[in-house]
């Protein structure tokens, strides 16, 4: 019997990329809550919305997982959550060609820019997000 293909966790891959890109920002799929996040700050949350995949076989690279994300990144103030977001983005940008142990980044996209997501809960945190992509394949097996 075949073995299963499973495709990468796309979400890991983002969330691991971005902590090493962000050294100084908390980076996770789920957030502290209350004055716990105020601690954190600045702070990327990263949550999987959807996507698409294609599967064709383990080494072939049309077998890849394109989920989109919606990243919303936290700060004390509207200045600084701005610039973690556009930070993010930049940081984004870069993503291709790059891996981790559990898959090989190959496309990004961006469907929205940063854009203003009022945090009434956590009153004194500013909040601004966007939905990003990517295509991850699974990593190449070493000959």
């Amino acid at each position: 019997m075949a073995t299963p293909l499973v495709l990468p966790d796309g979400k890991k891959v983002g969330i691991d990329l971005l902590d090493l890109d962000l050294p100084d920002a908390y980076v996770a799929s789920k957030l502290p809550e209350g004055k716990a996040l105020n601690a954190v700050l600045p702070a990327v949350r990263v949550l999987r919305i959807g996507g698409t995949s294609t599967m064709r076989g383990w080494s072939d690279p049309a077998t890849t997982d394109r989920p989109r994300f919606s990243i919303d990144c936290y700060a004390p103030d509207e200045g600084a959550a701005m610039r973690l977001a556009l930070r993010v983005c930049a940081a984004w940008e870069l993503f291709p060609g790059r891996s981790t142990e559990d898959g090989f980044v190959s496309g990004i996209s961006q469907e929205t820019g940063p854009q203003d997501r009022p945090e009434e809960p956590n009153t004194g945190i500013a909040r601004v997000g966007m939905i990003l992509g990517m295509s991850v394949r699974p990593p190449l097996p070493n000959s």
